[in-house]
């Protein structure tokens, strides 16, 4: 699998991008109401565009500032989520119908797989990668087993 993390503050001027994406592409990234979701959505769809030709299955997700694209030739999830924001992880893990959550980082390990999984939409048992970047832990499900990072300036802690 190859995955590419962007850290969208330090990206150029999204203006300076906008034009290298389709006609449907930028009357909805122009939809945008809030500036960094068009910038995530922007990013996303650039990147993702360039593994559409080398890769059957794309994922992508965003939180905040981070853009993370996950993409194989085998079903593949991909989810991020600010582990330093506190919630009530109690009550969001049984609404969620997640069963031995202790701590808020038993919330987000299986949030964050919930979500990969979804994302991947596949019934074969993928295997679980999570990994730390900062306060945000990331998710990945997929069934290869190498992992190359395409922006090696942003490679998360294996956890």
């Amino acid at each position: 699998m190859h995955v590419y993390i962007a850290d969208l503050n330090t990206i150029c001027n999204q203006d300076d991008l906008s034009d290298k994406l389709s006609l449907n592409d930028f009357t909805r990234y122009r939809s945008f109401g809030r500036k960094i979701r068009a910038k995530q959505f922007l990013f996303s769809h650039l990147i993702a565009d360039g593994f559409r030709d080398e890769f059957r299955y794309i994922s992508i997700a965003h939180k905040d500032k981070f853009v993370v694209i996950a993409a194989s030739n085998s079903p593949i999830g991909v989810d991020i989520e600010d582990i330093s924001k506190r919630r009530d992880f109690i009550s969001l893990a049984e609404f969620m119908g997640f069963n031995n959550v202790e701590s808020l980082d038993d919330f987000y390990r299986l949030f964050t797989l919930y979500e990969a999984k979804y994302k991947a939409a596949s019934n074969t048992n993928l295997k679980e990668h999570f990994y730390k970047l900062g306060d945000y832990m990331i998710c990945i499900v997929s069934n290869d087993s190498n992992t190359t990072w395409v922006n090696r300036d942003l490679v998360p802690e294996q956890i």
